[in-house]
């Protein structure tokens, strides 16, 4: 499964890494997880 939590910390203003980005259609399509979820799944705010 795809539950690996990212560590690494985003500058402000940085780009979603494609890791990133495969997490969050995982989370959402996968476990039926809200943006807000995701959001703290990923250590990013959920509008990101």
């Amino acid at each position: 499964m795809c539950q690996n939590n990212c560590n690494t910390k985003r500058e402000k203003g940085e780009h979603l890494s494609y890791e990133d980005r495969v997490k969050i259609e995982h989370l959402y399509n996968q476990q039926d997880k809200n943006y807000t979820e995701i959001g703290k799944e990923l250590n990013c705010h959920r509008t990101t």
